[in-house]
């Protein structure tokens, strides 16, 4: 019996990683295949309906199916390699992931760990060859421009570098412009779900990977991108050319609130509303943006257990009805990622009236 797969176009294989590996749903345990002019990933389980409509907004094609796969040669992880270097009781201290952006790696070290922070970065060196430098959070994101201080533990150069993403590029330098490649998925979800012609206000552009990807996917798209953050702007800005979407995406540099009610009120079939510690103080803001006819809204917020998806639900439509407009329909709400204790980034898709 095969391995279960998905198959895609040679030519669609990075963006197909790339979303499969958002979706948690990329089997490590076999070697990717390809045979003539389409590519076979292995896959943990059967995508669900809403994976399969991120799939259809992101591929031109693909087919669902089982193929006989090679195991992937064991390698050791992370702990398992940190074991041969720190004292056996820190151990279970170390981190178990991290991430990686273009070829800079970014992980989490436990206070107790700090001593042994260059054994960390040799380690993550020694896993994933092509990264050039290790940087260790230093304190949590924090500011109007969503920033954290980082420490270099291991390679050399500078903290710029150039991440590649649903065969997008986005140059950044990661120490002075937010960016989270574990929104990789919600990039290629929300893409998806833009129609021909839409005009879309992406509030909290950073490096602009929502107008990036969502325009490269539907050219009819008009998306303007905002970012009270000049460094992230020039990057923005940057990526816009580099894509070849000038005219597509309107890099602008502003407090988002400010640029809607100047030149975008009652414009826009879609908002993006990107910057969960802060989204609900600007729903007035993205309420004005949509057209009097009503328009999709992309929330993204903070909210604890027991029930995150229903405190985030409830926080949007108190928002939306604070600037006198309504929720028509919640069409999604969903944990994105935890980030603490019984804490959750949470996404909510909803029609505005």
């Amino acid at each position: 019996m095969g391995v279960l797969c998905l198959k895609v176009r040679r030519e669609e294989a990075e963006v197909a990683h790339e979303l499969l590996k958002g979706m948690g749903l990329l089997n490590l345990a076999f070697e990717p295949a390809r045979d003539g002019a389409s590519v076979f990933f292995p896959l943990t389980r059967r995508p669900g309906p809403g994976e399969l409509t991120a799939m259809k907004g992101s591929l031109s094609c693909f087919e669902i199916v089982e193929v006989e796969l090679r195991p992937r040669e064991a390698r050791p992880s992370l702990q398992e390699l940190l074991s041969r270097s720190l004292p056996p009781r820190l151990v279970e201290e170390a981190p178990r992931s991290f991430d990686v952006i273009g070829d800079i790696a970014i992980v989490e070290i436990q206070p107790e760990l700090w001593p042994y922070r260059h054994e960390v970065g040799s380690a993550i060196m020694a896993l994933q060859k092509h990264v050039r430098l290790v940087l260790a959070k230093g304190g949590p994101v924090s500011g109007p421009f969503r920033l954290r201080r980082l420490v270099p533990i291991a390679g050399y150069g500078p903290t710029e570098t150039t991440h590649r993403e649903h065969g997008c590029i986005f140059k950044l330098d990661v120490a002075r412009a937010y960016f989270s490649p574990r929104l990789s998925y919600e990039h290629a979800r929300v893409a998806g779900q833009a129609r021909p012609g839409e005009l879309v206000v992406d509030m909290f552009a950073g490096v602009g990977p929502f107008s990036i990807i969502m325009a490269k996917r539907e050219p009819s798209v008009l998306a303007y991108a905002i970012d009270a953050n000049p460094i992230a702007f020039h990057y923005l800005a940057m990526n816009v050319r580099a894509n070849k979407l000038r005219g597509s995406v309107v890099p602008v540099l502003s407090d988002a609130r400010r640029a809607i009610q100047k030149a975008l009120r009652g414009l826009a079939d879609r908002v993006i509303m990107d910057l969960p510690e802060r989204a609900h103080e600007f729903l007035d803001a993205a309420c004005l943006a949509i057209r009097p006819s009503g328009g999709h809204l992309h929330f993204y917020t903070f909210a604890g257990a027991p029930e995150p998806e229903k405190e985030a639900v409830e926080r949007l439509k108190a928002g939306v009805e604070a600037a006198g407009r309504s929720v028509e329909a919640v069409l999604l709400a969903r944990k994105v990622r935890p980030i603490g204790p019984y804490k959750w980034q949470v996404a909510v898709d909803a029609i505005i009236s």
